[in-house]
């Protein structure tokens, strides 16, 4: 008898409502067939209408070793990641009259967990509380590693306090935990997980140390730059994370190695940083070529974004020597250096290394070169190059364009923003905050304030959608947000947008903004007479091109 059969048998009322929603379905067929035994105990008699009586006068030896036999087979789908089957053993369990034990469910909720998700494991627990079986420590370890994955961190500590008799092999989940606070920036929670570790006795792995380097390296980045105080707040966090690796005897990782090299030069502190690549090259013997590449990538991307293009050069000609591999990133961010130094025949140079070395330029390679021309006053060798770049058929992102509508603006050069603009938006790509900013300070610095509006309020729109159906059914559902009168509907349009999607909020902000200085809102930004005009435009600029 097939699993829905057995349903519809046992729970026929239950079946009727799980057929009469898709969405559903696979949940509730679930609960019904771990739930047919809630009732049923070891010595007990079987539901003649629910259950078969195979096993009703079996001895408990035969039942036990049954059980075994089972558990032994639930396990193992777990080393194979086989959910289907466990749920098939777990099934003709009920059926034969065989009440799971807690290291049945062990398995069992394992084997969920990687199949069918956290919701569903969830569903098992809470049918084992019914019954008053209390889940294995082992069981809770796996529910909270998953949360922690899920960045559910709240139920994810929740399980970690549910656990009674904590063993050193559970640190991974408490380092999961860190690693979820690391990815949401708690760092107060992590402080508490720490202090629940070092209360329990549990020593740290290397890999709890290398989530503290990046959870507690930093202190002002991305927010503030560096300074005196945070400078020392820094190497003060990093030397006591060191100490405590050194009580515990453990040594530097890679990754250890890589988040502290990190974590000092987002922070400036360039010294620092450099006598940790050193020590990097000293301590790890065992580092590959390609993973001292990564650390001089991180190091050279530092030391070009502070400006320091001596000490870029000079590390660079050092990996070069050593014969380290480089990528395209590191060759980006020394086409980035060459934008500082004014100099497009390095940049060509780099080019050249790059092409040898087997990497084809990306879109960032172009927006890095286009970045270098700009530099020298070249505007019309970066349109030709953002040219090459489409022609090579390579889609061009936001940042190329971006690159030049800042240098546009910044000459006051409202033609050129123009033909970007209706560029961007013929290429299907969404603008940025910084593509209406852009924009809107070139018409207001012409005191065009009418069509800075105008242009704010369609670029807001496509920030939103490029596609029109779709734009129009957002919109039609976001229009009561951007017209409301209540004092805080500014805050219900960032609850209603989510923390995920700052661009949308951005962009009904200013739509926003845009109603309150007296636009009316439609919902169709091509009827746009400045939308219209830009398109004309452009179409008369193609044409006499050719």
């Amino acid at each position: 008898m097939g699993t829905e059969e057995y349903l519809v048998d046992a729970q026929p009322e239950l079946f009727q409502v799980e057929t009469q929603s898709s969405k559903h379905k696979q949940l509730k067929s679930y609960v019904s067939f771990i739930s047919a035994g809630d009732s049923l105990g070891d010595n007990s008699g079987l539901d003649s209408v629910r259950m078969t009586k195979t096993l009703r006068f079996a001895p408990v030896a035969v039942k036990k070793v049954l059980r075994w036999s089972f558990n032994d087979i639930i396990h193992m789908c777990v080393q194979l990641d086989n959910c289907q089957l466990s749920e098939q053993l777990f099934l003709e369990m009920h059926k034969i009259g065989l009440r799971p034990s807690s290291f049945t469910y062990d398995g069992f909720i394992k084997c969920v967990l990687a199949g069918k998700g956290v919701a569903h494991a969830i569903k098992v627990i809470e049918v084992m509380e019914r019954r008053g079986i209390q889940p294995y420590d082992g069981t809770l370890v796996a529910l909270s590693v998953s949360h922690s994955k899920s960045l559910q961190l709240d139920l994810a500590e929740d399980f970690l306090g549910r656990i009674s008799d904590m063993k050193p092999e559970y640190i991974h989940a408490f380092n999961a935990l860190l690693s979820g606070c690391d990815i949401m920036n708690e760092p107060e929670r992590a402080l508490r997980v720490l202090s629940r570790m070092k209360h329990l006795d549990l020593k740290p792995h290397i890999w709890t140390y290398e989530i503290l380097f990046s959870l507690f390296g930093n202190v002002n980045v991305p927010y503030e730059e560096g300074n005196m105080l945070s400078h020392a707040d820094v190497s003060k966090r990093i030397s006591i994370i060191e100490m405590d690796m050194l009580n515990h005897e453990i040594q530097h990782s890679f990754v250890s190695m890589k988040n502290v090299i990190r974590a000092f030069g987002a922070e400036g502190m360039i010294d620092e940083m450099l006598r940790y690549l050193n020590v990097a090259e000293n301590v790890l013997w065992n580092m590959d070529p390609y993973q001292k590449s990564d650390l001089y990538g991180i190091v050279l991307h530092t030391l070009v974004k502070a400006k320091e293009t001596d000490k870029a050069i000079r590390t660079f000609k050092i990996m070069r020597s050593c014969g380290l591999p480089a990528n395209t990133a590191i060759y980006n961010v020394m086409i980035e250096c060459c934008k500082l130094l004014s100099c497009f025949k390095s940049a060509g140079t780099l080019v050249s290394l790059m092409l040898r070395d087997g990497y084809c330029p990306t879109v960032v390679t172009y927006t890095s070169l286009l970045k270098v021309l700009l530099a020298k006053d070249d505007f019309v060798g970066a349109l030709d190059l953002l040219d090459l770049c489409i022609t090579e058929g390579i889609q061009p992102d936001i940042g190329i364009f971006n690159a030049i509508l800042s240098d546009a603006n910044a000459r006051g050069n409202i033609h050129i923003v123009e033909c970007i603009l209706e560029c961007i938006h013929r290429a299907k790509v969404q603008p940025d905050e910084s593509t209406l900013w852009y924009t809107f300070c070139t018409y207001v610095d012409q005191d065009l304030y009418n069509t800075a509006v105008e242009a704010l309020q369609v670029l807001s729109m496509r920030m939103i959608s490029e596609d029109a159906s779709a734009l129009k059914e957002k919109g039609s559902a976001l229009e009561d947000l951007i017209i409301s009168e209540e004092p805080d509907a500014e805050l219900s349009i960032i609850k209603a947008c989510g923390a995920t999607k700052e661009c949308s909020v951005a962009a009904l902000l200013n739509l926003r903004w845009c109603v309150m200085m007296g636009s009316t809102i439609s919902w169709s930004p091509e009827d746009s007479l400045w939308a219209r005009r830009l398109a004309s435009s452009y179409d008369a600029n193609t044409r006499s091109d050719m």
